[in-house]
């Protein structure tokens, strides 16, 4: 007879059996869709003499303190305290004679998780034990991890700007993650002198050195059975009182709904590029937006004011490179043409400029606050969202007399939407814009922040919400929370001119015209504004 214990956390399904003296454990992430993964698992031949189920986590009807309290009276050792280290969560579980006496967790941020350092290692294009490994070659670099957006971006400016290797971010990474348990521990307010690591992120190396390095006198231990605790405790309670023939499931609270997106067609107007005109004789105008995710550049004709060729690239890390990449192209466009200026804006602005030979270095609300006036003289409110930054600017005259960038959340810019899409979803950057506004019931998702909104996608996956209406739902998010988070309470003018590279995705235009209750114009080549400013 076996008896089955399943654990559903945030990111991963761990299956162990008990059969007698013998344990099998299976594990896989579920991206959402646990259930189906469950049963995926439950089908191999390892679990084919299933008799008794218990399920603790998200969705079970046993609670992961229980399971835990069970498989440490089967441990039998004497610890001080459980440290569970999961995907998306960090939680220390206090103890007193074996017994859980209190519980101590953050504040929900992805910063500092283990999701947050799969997102980064996978924006560098390193795989897991490939990052672990090459961490220990790092050394610990200042870097913002306040906050994930935050960390993020300093991630990008330290890897464009060459401050810093991939090996001394990967083991900062590690740094901080080691950090945030630390201080979990110290809110315990007394010595630790054995500690037990469980969870995922056992399996982390890098992690477990910088823990063991921050707290000397602390003795941490991992078990073989650390990565799948809870669900072995699960197993236990169901061998100690055998209940249920198949896994019990809880369901969650249904997620609110919004209207369509196609609803607001007439309140959005996409303006299309009109034909280039040839480059003239003389010599060209060289604009280039360095920013954290793309790098954008563009040939103007001084004398009309016209684009003539422009570019738009990915940076991965290195500006550089990227303005190598633009400048080859825009030769590929009009030949090798001679240019009597060049001018620099974004992130990067300073460095890209030094390597161009020119003085001409501009922040990005000015940048942004010319190419708008300069497309249309009447705009007064520009909604600017990039890859990781969000901006408001209000105009007057042509002239910005006020403005404001995200300093908090990811979760209104578009690397946030990318991500989501792609790894969530499975859905790509290009399709983004038609999916969504296909959606016939978007999602309604809290947006205070990107964690929040994670497992909502989750929730939602879980109660087999279509992928286009999560996604819809998403677009919505990334309105809201620049409305919210970035604009605030500042005045939304009579034209509202959305740019930057998440005006590529037309949907975000309807979700802002849902928002504002007024018109919304998206310009032609809406990430090359920055740029032509």
């Amino acid at each position: 007879m076996s008896y089955i214990g399943v654990n559903i956390g945030a990111l991963t399904v761990n299956v162990v059996a008990l059969r007698g003296d013998a344990t099998t454990t299976k594990a896989m992430a579920h991206q959402g869709r646990p259930i189906e993964i469950l049963e995926q698992l439950l089908a191999t031949s390892e679990f084919a003499d299933r008799e008794f189920f218990g399920v603790s986590g998200q969705l079970g009807h046993i609670s992961e303190l229980a399971a835990i309290q069970r498989a440490l009276r089967e441990v039998g050792d004497e610890f001080d305290a459980v440290a569970s280290l999961g995907g998306e969560s960090f939680l220390v579980y206090m103890l007193a004679s074996g017994k859980i006496t209190n519980v101590l967790s953050h504040n929900k941020c992805a910063a500092g998780s283990g999701e947050f350092f799969v997102q980064q290692i996978h924006r560098m294009g390193l795989e897991i034990d490939e990052a672990i490994e090459l961490s220990f070659a790092g050394k610990v670099v200042p870097l913002a991890s306040r906050c994930s957006v935050h960390c993020k971006s300093d991630i990008t400016h330290k890897l464009n700007r060459h401050e810093a290797s991939a090996a001394d971010i990967l083991h900062t990474l590690h740094d901080s993650m080691a950090n945030k348990v630390v201080s979990l521990l110290e809110k315990g307010q007394r010595p630790l002198r054995r500690v037990l690591l469980i969870g995922g992120v056992t399996r982390n190396a890098s992690l477990l050195a910088a823990l063991r390095a921050k707290l000397a006198g602390t003795e941490f231990i991992v078990l073989p059975q650390s990565p799948w605790f809870e669900a072995w405790g699960s197993a236990l309670l169901t061998r100690d009182n055998p209940l249920y023939k198949s896994p019990k499931i809880s369901r969650q609270p249904v997620l609110g709904r919004l209207p369509p997106l196609h609803r607001y067609a007439d309140r959005v107007q996409v303006i299309a590029a009109s034909p280039r005109p040839p480059p003239p004789d003389g010599p060209l105008v060289l604009g280039v937006d360095a920013g954290s995710t793309t790098t954008k550049a563009i040939l103007l004709d001084p004398s009309m004011r016209n684009i003539v060729a422009s570019h738009y690239a990915r940076t991965h890390g290195d500006p550089v490179a990227a303005v190598r990449e633009c400048l080859r192209a825009l030769i590929g466009e009009v030949g090798n043409h001679p240019v009597g200026l060049a001018s620099t804006t974004g992130s990067a602005r300073e460095l890209v400029g030094a390597c161009l030979g020119t003085e001409h270095v501009y922040n990005e609300i000015s940048a942004h606050a010319a190419g708008a006036a300069h497309f249309a003289s009447d705009v007064d409110t520009i909604f600017e969202i990039g890859g990781q930054d969000a901006k408001y600017i209000n105009l007057r005259n042509a002239v910005p007399i006020d403005y404001a960038m995200n300093n908090a959340c990811s979760a209104g810019t578009g690397s946030f939407l990318e991500e989501s899409a792609q790894s969530d979803l499975g859905i790509r950057v290009s399709d983004i814009a038609d999916v969504a506004l296909a959606a016939q019931s978007p999602v309604q998702f809290k947006t205070t922040c990107a964690a929040f909104i994670n497992s909502d996608i989750r929730m939602a996956q879980q109660q087999d919400q279509g992928r286009d209406n999560i996604l819809a739902g998403l677009v919505y998010a990334i309105a809201e929370n620049y409305l919210t988070k970035v604009k605030g309470q500042r005045p939304v003018g009579n034209k509202i001119l959305l740019q930057g590279g998440v005006a590529l995705n037309r949907a975000v235009g309807y979700a802002f015209a849902h928002s504002v209750g007024r018109p919304v114009v998206i310009p032609p080549t809406p990430s090359c504004w920055g740029p032509l400013g």
